[in-house]
């Protein structure tokens, strides 16, 4: 009995493991992972290297301010660089939520089309 309660707990764990995303450790990767969601999930309308991903480090998580990058290539008022969303990456898993859908309240990633 005892064993199998073992391997039961062994295969959760392993499962819950596997079923976990990528770590992000970085602030760098916080940004490349915060570009890559905005691209994927539409989240902008905007190319990507015409938005700028701004990164703090807030314990367990990162804080990433995506705003508009006003060059002459991407077009806007130079000087000017107005914030669109922002996203919440956690560190162990990349678990993000983000304001793009309501620019006021967190929520999670809605499925891609």
């Amino acid at each position: 009995m005892m064993r199998r309660t073992i391997a039961v707990a062994a295969l959760l764990v392993s499962c819950h493991a596997w079923a976990g995303g990528k770590a992000v450790v970085t602030g760098s990767e916080a940004a490349t992972t915060a570009a890559d969601i905005t691209r994927d999930y539409g989240l902008s309308k905007n190319k990507t290297e015409c938005l700028l991903f701004d990164t703090a480090n807030k314990g367990s998580y990162f804080l990433v301010r995506v705003r508009e990058n006003h060059t002459e290539a991407c077009g806007g008022e130079p000087g000017f660089s107005p914030v669109l969303f922002f996203l919440k990456i956690r560190k162990r898993d990349g678990y993000t939520v983000t304001t793009a859908y309501d620019s006021e309240h967190f929520r999670p990633l809605k499925p891609r089309h």
